[in-house]
């Protein structure tokens, strides 16, 4: 694990919001690095393939804010969520969305975007690490519906890639956890990533199950919010 990573990350962001991106994808990205956007890394394998796309972006777009809404930091793994407001041609583009990163030797080998929508404000939280990890558990042994129930707040919205259609309130979302629950077997939820920092977490999980008669396996990321140290709001990807 490399001890600049923080410092690296606020030059990255800072290179965003001062229209310096070209300066630090040169300086903090690594030459290997694979970039996903919304699960997709089609041309973005390696530096060269991925600084055209940079080169493209920055030639096409004028940035009018790039704020900053929160960070998570967590050894080699981290993530920060940003307001971007953009002309990008002729288009004018307004959204929120997370950016995570994996570090190799204190630069970025490996980054995923995802575009959300601007969450509540949360309330403060005390026991959310043990909380997370009490919800990963009851994933991995076949208890959704006791740990949803538990650590989920009554105001909790769920988003599956950004649709939160029939996924507003703990009611609803009990529902489409109970059809999970009913129509899937679970073979395998392996945790590969863990980020906690305040009210803010994220998981990566390999999921291998069968929902009705067909088997997926699939990475998947689940970014949560905290109040009261419940989730109040969820987001996969």
């Amino acid at each position: 694990m490399s001890s600049n990573n923080k410092s690296n990350l606020e030059e990255v962001i800072k290179g965003i919001q001062t229209n310096k991106i070209l300066e630090v994808f040169d300086k903090y990205y690594h030459d290997e690095i694979v970039m996903y956007e919304n699960g997709d890394s089609t041309n973005r394998v390696g530096k060269a393939a991925n600084r055209k796309a940079e080169e493209s972006f920055v030639n096409n777009a004028k940035i009018h804010e790039a704020k900053l809404l929160k960070t998570i930091i967590d050894g080699n793994n981290t993530a920060y969520e940003m307001y971007m407001d953009f002309t990008y041609g002729e288009h004018r583009i307004k959204k929120s969305q997370w950016a995570f990163q994996q570090w190799s030797n204190g630069l970025i080998i490996k980054e995923e975007f995802v575009e959300i929508k601007t969450p509540p404000t949360p309330e403060p939280s005390t026991n959310i690490k043990s909380n997370l990890e009490s919800i990963i558990k009851g994933i991995q042994t076949n208890k959704i519906l006791e740990v949803f129930d538990k650590y989920y707040h009554q105001d909790v919205i769920m988003y599956e890639k950004g649709d939160s259609t029939n996924r507003v309130g703990k009611a609803a979302n009990r529902k489409a956890e109970e059809s999970f629950v009913n129509n899937a077997t679970i073979h395998e939820a392996k945790l590969l990533k863990l980020l906690v920092d305040g009210n803010n977490t994220a998981y990566e999980m390999y999921m291998d199950f069968t929902y009705g008669e067909h088997r997926i396996k699939k990475n998947q990321w689940a970014v949560q919010q905290w109040s009261n140290d419940l989730v109040i709001k969820e987001e996969f990807y």
